[in-house]
């Protein structure tokens, strides 16, 4: 009886031990007998834990990120097709698969009860749910092909300077030190860019080993004519915003223009008006994610935008934290925008990506560097989060990590041509964002070699601190100053 007794108990133990690897998101769709999209998160990572990042940063600490960057490519695609070879064996999982290297993960469509069996799997250290998982590629052509042209040398003669980029003496890079974001690449990870707007179309990122509308993988990277970046949405190289945006204000747009807007129309509006722009549209879900990174990561992006917000993720936030630190390990800066929700209520837990660790967010003030009512403000939990528990509450992660100016009132692009001027409505820290991104585009500019955890720690110290002493859940380290950033990056420059 004893003997039977604790045979039963192991089992009970087994099984609690085989759900607890399953996301309570899953839990509840395969309750109802569905396939689910799924992704399985293999049990050996380049990273691992709270410390993982924290002690690759200081191991790292005298490498060049470039080099960096192949090599962690490199060792990230060899944990990935190794571990993925046996779980694909292992658990018979269907042909469609789709197998990511940023993370070793892979995503399927699996019926509740192959979801059960991967949670058995000593492989599988977690099952998140992946989000929608696009099988090949859609049809799509490049809508408009831009003329090959040698860009004109920036000036600021005759030209309109915002009162945002003066205070954040954005400005004074350009006509004291020279430095406008050149050969710097900024991913912008949103709704779509209409690239053709004259005062982006000198500044839009061209993958030279492509050639548009061809109907080839030119240059072998696994997608299809993605000339100007890629829509991993609809698998599709265009990368303009949809017709449901066509007729009114792009989101894509506006934040490519405050990152670099050269002034072509008239108006500068972008804090690195000669960095180039690499347009990515992805799904909301992990999966997408990973795909956007990766393409970023592959394709020499130095810096990505994201201004959007994610609620509700639970255990799906360590997935994403894993994703970032990996991404910011490989030397990708990451930027996003601190949210519009203080209004809810205080403290104000900010989202994803904004709430992870590594990635810089950004705060707003207004012109007179008040905090607007719709600025979300920290601390950030992560003490309930799988594989993390780290800054648990009451104190938390201070976020954001520095501020900018979320708007209204400073010009921001128009549809196709021209500006919005005056500005009376168009506000939010979408905005705040894309001057961060801007910002470390003129640090890279200026010294291509820092480490993407580098700039994070210039941009805070460098910041102009305001309201209480030192780094707090209001403005972070203070209002950004891209003129001190630049000339802290240039002091490092070995």
């Amino acid at each position: 009886m004893i003997h039977i007794t604790l045979l039963a108990l192991a089992a009970v133990f087994s099984l609690q031990a085989q759900e607890s690897k399953i996301d309570p998101q899953v839990s509840k769709a395969i309750s109802g007998g569905r396939s689910v999209s799924v992704l399985l998160l293999g049990e050996k990572q380049l990273l691992q834990g709270p410390k993982g990042f924290s002690e690759f940063c200081q191991k790292n600490s005298g490498s060049k990120r470039r080099e960096l960057r192949a090599q962690l490519i490199v060792q990230l695609k060899k944990i990935a097709k190794a571990e993925q070879v046996a779980l694909r064996k292992e658990l018979k999982l269907p042909r469609e698969t789709q197998g990511l290297w940023l993370v070793n993960a892979v995503a399927a469509t699996l019926t509740p009860e192959a979801i059960r069996a991967a949670a058995k799997s000593e492989r599988v250290k977690y099952i998140y749910p992946a989000g929608p998982i696009p099988q090949g590629q859609g049809r799509g052509r490049v809508g408009t092909v831009l003329g090959k042209r040698a860009v004109r040398p920036f000036s600021t003669k005759g030209k309109t300077i915002p009162w945002n980029l003066k205070a954040l003496k954005a400005d004074q890079v350009w006509s004291q030190l020279g430095i406008t974001g050149g050969g710097s690449v900024v991913a912008m990870y949103d709704a779509g860019v209409d690239y053709n707007h004259e005062d982006l179309r000198e500044n839009i990122w061209r993958n030279p080993g492509e050639r548009a509308n061809n109907g080839k993988d030119d240059d072998g990277n696994g997608w299809v004519d993605d000339i100007y970046g890629f829509n991993f949405r609809f698998g599709s190289p265009e990368v303009k915003p949809n017709s449901v945006q066509a007729g009114r204000l792009q989101h894509g747009t506006l934040t490519s223009g405050i990152v670099a807007g050269d002034g072509t129309g008239g108006t500068i509006t972008g804090v690195a008006p000669r960095a180039k722009l690499m347009p990515l549209l992805g799904w909301g879900g992990p999966y997408g994610a990973a795909r956007v990174h990766e393409y970023a990561l592959e394709n020499g992006a130095d810096v990505m935008n994201m201004s959007f917000s994610i609620p509700n993720l639970g255990h799906t936030r360590g997935l994403w934290r894993l994703m970032s630190e990996h991404a910011t390990a490989a030397g990708l800066v990451l930027v996003s925008g601190a949210g519009n929700f203080q209004s809810l209520s205080r403290p104000v837990q900010l989202r994803i990506p904004e709430g992870i660790p590594c990635v810089i967010a950004a705060g707003g003030v207004d012109r007179n560097l008040k905090i607007p009512n719709f600025v979300s403000l920290g601390p950030v939990e992560w003490g309930s989060v799988k594989f993390y528990e780290d800054h648990p509450m009451p104190k938390g992660l201070i976020k954001p990590d520095v501020s900018a100016f979320p708007g209204p009132n400073y010009p921001v692009l128009a549809n196709k041509r021209g500006y919005l001027d005056p500005n009376n409505r168009v506000r939010g820290n979408s905005f705040s964002g894309p001057h961060v991104a801007g910002t470390v585009a003129l640090m890279f500019s200026a010294n291509p070699e820092l480490t993407a955890w580098r700039v994070k720690e210039i941009l805070e110290v460098t910041a102009t601190d305001l309201g209480s002493k030192g780094k707090d859940n209001d403005t972070g380290a203070g209002l950004l100053n891209a003129l001190a950033a630049v000339k802290a990056a240039i002091a490092e420059k070995k």
